[in-house]
């Protein structure tokens, strides 16, 4: 009787109220050649009327603190801006937004110092299966689909009255609990459910000053146009800040291992060095047709 109470009691929580939570646990291995040295990162997929944004718990908190900084700095009249990123910020640094009731889907993301809202035109074609199994409290069914060069396999329930779930994933007939791919290197499962207030992001003003390393209000493109830009950083990942560092009176310096280095030129070298490493490294991007 208690575990029909609670059901009805979630039931009652997810369909009364216009914000929920969905707590996602992410486990991923970034680099192919490492399958076995999974990492884990917390999910969000907030849930209001008109719609779903996905992303990360760390990411979010590590953006928030820098934002705090600058306002702070600016607010003093500083002129130099000291922007400090934490390594423990997170590793998924993109979002996925979709709107209902059409469940359009974009996804929010960086490129160097430049940031992208991408419209997704490509939607899982899912085929359910008969299987049944319980996940936790939940009474979930099989699907599967092949998304973005992925072979993926969902677990959903329909005691949830949402058809969403994380990343791109959404279109079965309730919430996804569980899904993972065929390689087993990108699983995400439900952990948690709550309610939330109402938020309202807020925009940094930097008040005209192009800050490295901050996210900029993102530039609106369709998956070609955002695929082109891909292979560009790529090929240049240092192209951005060649930009910022060209233009008068443009002062940028970094810390690399406690040192400060302010020379453009080693700064570029240092940094094209450390995203050819990280590119290298995250090799096993969760869409490999992207």
């Amino acid at each position: 009787m208690k575990k029909i109470s609670a059901l009805f009691l979630l039931l009652g929580l997810i369909i009364s109220a216009q914000n929920n939570r969905v707590i996602y646990e992410y486990k991923f291995a970034p680099d192919s050649t490492k399958i076995d040295s999974l990492k884990t990162e917390w999910m969000y997929l907030d849930i209001n009327k008109n719609g779903s944004k996905y992303y990360s718990k760390s990411s979010f908190e590590s953006d928030s603190i820098v934002n705090e900084s600058i306002k702070k700095q600016m607010a003093a009249g500083m002129k130099s801006i000291s922007v400090s990123r934490q390594s423990n910020g997170g590793e998924i640094n993109y979002e996925v937004e979709k709107t209902y009731p059409d469940y359009k889907t974009f996804l929010v993301s960086s490129i160097g110092n430049d940031s992208y809202k991408v419209a997704e035109d490509r939607k899982p074609d899912w085929k359910i299966l008969q299987e049944k199994k319980k996940i936790g409290e939940f009474q979930v069914q099989k699907a599967t689909t092949n998304f973005a060069g992925r072979n993926w396999t969902a677990w959903f329930t329909i005691e949830v009255p949402i058809q969403d779930g994380p990343y791109k994933f959404s279109g079965l007939p309730g919430l996804i609990v569980q899904i993972e791919d065929q390689t087993g290197t990108h699983k995400m499962e439900l952990k948690g459910l709550k309610k939330i207030p109402e938020t309202k992001t807020e925009e940094l003003n930097t008040q005209g000053k192009d800050i490295p390393f901050t996210r900029k209000k993102p530039l609106e493109v369709n998956r070609s146009q955002y695929v082109k830009q891909l292979k560009q950083y790529q090929n240049d990942p240092v192209q951005g800040m060649r930009e910022i560092l060209n233009r008068p009176n443009s002062k940028v310096m970094i810390n690399v291992n406690g040192k400060e280095i302010s020379d453009p030129k080693d700064i570029l070298r240092e940094l094209e060095k450390n995203a050819k490493e990280e590119m290298q490294s995250n090799n096993n991007t969760i869409e490999l047709i992207p």
